[in-house]
Formats: structure tokens, C-alpha cells, sequence
């Protein structure tokens, strides 16, 4: 997996060395002006990257919610889901891969079924879906494969509609959908996440820096 190693430190991103933080106030941004490091260093939770990816969407908010109490310490589904994406983003040239590209993997390797579906897929040149094998899908697999080829198209705006509808889009694919858009935005380090909470306001809080 392509994941850049952790450049920043927790230490050089604290929220309160931010030009944004007032203290006894907190941050006073429209989304963290430093994400992408503060994602290197290891600080922001699943909650938060949630709501800087998605902010305030009445459709899904109950559904966003119901996601992060049940964040499992990990987006991966498992240990064999983590494999087949490392294994197939080996096979695309490192300077194509874009957080596009990795968010469309994360989705057609989520399970065996749609990895063994679309593994004639992965090329040194990206993916190339006329390779997928559509005949027999389920209708989740089919769920995922339409959002893999709108993430690898460049469009992260999934359709709202659906993605609120348990029925169209159960808890499962509607998990791996919402971090497959976290990965197109903010790139592969996001898989690092493994915290629910920012931990570094929470030790804050705990400090007594931040009102709870």
C-alpha cells in the first residue's frame, strides 16, 4: 500500500499552536486548515474526518452517526480486505495512483466476491472495468461497483438519496462507500485512522484546556 510514512508528529500539530485556536474557545475554522498533516501524525479520529468530509447533511446524519458509534478501530473490513487492496495497488504504477484510484480499490476489494469479480481489473495503468465480471452480482457488490466507477471517475458526490436508504444501501456497503469518498478526498492516509475521537482535544479536555 502506498501510504506515505508519518512525516509530522502529534507534537507538531497540537491544536493550540494553530493560528485558527482561541483558547478556552477551541478552533474557530470552517474544517482543520492542517488535516493532511494532523492525518500523518496520527491525531484526527474517525468522527472528525467524517465531518470535514460530509459537514451537515440532514439525509445522512442519523446513518453518519450510527457509522462512527460503531467504528470497529479500523476501516478495513479485515485483515484479508487490507491484503487485497496492498496487493492490488502493487500492480499500478505509483505515479498514477491517485486518492481516486484508491478509494475505487478500497471499494472492489472490500469482499471475495468483488475482488475475484474484478480481478482482471488492476492494471499497471489504473483500472480498466470492461474487465469486471457483472453476471450474477448481488445487489450490494452492484452497489459498490457503481460507486467504485463513480469515485475513479473523479466525482465523490455519491448519490444522497441512496446512501440514506437503508434499504438500497445496507449498513455494509453504506460503511465501506462513506470511507471509500473519505479516501477520494483526503488521499490513503486516512486508512491510518484507528481512534473514534480526535485524541488530541481529548487530552486537551483532559487537561483542562477546552471546556467540555
Amino acid at each position: 500500500m502506498k501510504i506515505r510514512k508519518s512525516r509530522a508528529t502529534p507534537e507538531d500539530v497540537v491544536c493550540k499552536y494553530c493560528t485558527e485556536y482561541v483558547p478556552k474557545v477551541g478552533c474557530t475554522a470552517f474544517g482543520c486548515i492542517i488535516l493532511p498533516e494532523r492525518i500523518e501524525a496520527g491525531v484526527v479520529g474517525y468522527r472528525e474526518i467524517i465531518a470535514d468530509t460530509f459537514g451537515y447533511n440532514r439525509l445522512l446524519m442519523k446513518r453518519l452517526s450510527e457509522l462512527v458509534t460503531a467504528f470497529p478501530g479500523t476501516m478495513w473490513a479485515d485483515e484479508p480486505h487490507r491484503q487485497r487492496f496492498c496487493y492490488s495497488t502493487s500492480q499500478c504504477d505509483e505515479q498514477l495512483a491517485s486518492p481516486a484510484y484508491y478509494a475505487a480499490v478500497y471499494l472492489i476489494t472490500s469482499n471475495t466476491d468483488i475482488y475475484n469479480r474484478a480481478f482482471r481489473c488492476f492494471l499497471k495503468s489504473g483500472l480498466y472495468f470492461p474487465n469486471f465480471r457483472i453476471k450474477g452480482i448481488s445487489p450490494d457488490n452492484y452497489t459498490l461497483f457503481a460507486y467504485t466507477r463513480r469515485l475513479y471517475g473523479g466525482h465523490t458526490d455519491l448519490p444522497t438519496d441512496e446512501l440514506s436508504d437503508s434499504y438500497t444501501v445496507s449498513d455494509e456497503a453504506f460503511r465501506f462507500a462513506v470511507n471509500a469518498v473519505m479516501i477520494a478526498r483526503h488521499g490513503p492516509e486516512v486508512l491510518r485512522i484507528k481512534n473514534k475521537d480526535n485524541q488530541d482535544k481529548l487530552e486537551e479536555q483532559q487537561n483542562g484546556s477546552i471546556p467540555n
